[in-house]
């Protein structure tokens, strides 16, 4: 059920995440945010807490996502191993990303900041469906 896939854009590449819970769809847009940095590499590595508060589900992934994008970058661009968002809810998000510090740095797309441009965090037939754009 869960899985993401990137969509073009003139000048930005987005993120279309599904999954049965809103977490899994946190999840699955971290993970697209990683293949996009050319960063994805599952496996075992330092756990990292993520945390972060915002009004709504929409803006709670556009900080989620920017907070996993800082800690990518202030770890050497670090490979993302593994991401478990573990509660959205009440104005919060919490989980945790591990990084691989053993894999070579990142070789994908250079984004500097996670956008609200087209931003959708909702219900869908399936589940949950979450698109959000990255300014690259």
């Amino acid at each position: 059920m869960g899985g993401f896939e990137l969509l073009e854009h003139t000048a930005d590449v987005g993120i279309r995440a599904r999954g049965a819970t809103l977490e899994e769809a946190f999840e699955q847009a971290s993970l697209g945010l990683a293949e996009v940095l050319g960063a994805l590499r599952p496996g075992s590595g330092e756990r990292v807490a993520v945390e972060v508060s915002a009004g709504d589900p929409g803006a709670l992934l556009v900080d989620w996502l920017n907070e996993v994008l800082w800690l990518h970058e202030v770890r050497g661009h670090a490979a993302v191993a593994a991401v478990r968002v573990e509660r959205v809810s009440g104005g919060r998000a919490a989980g945790s990303v591990t990084f691989s510090s053993t894999d070579p740095p990142a070789d994908g797309t250079l984004v500097k900041a996670v956008t609200y441009h087209r931003l959708r965090v909702g219900r869908d037939t399936d589940g949950w469906l979450a698109e959000v754009y990255l300014d690259v």
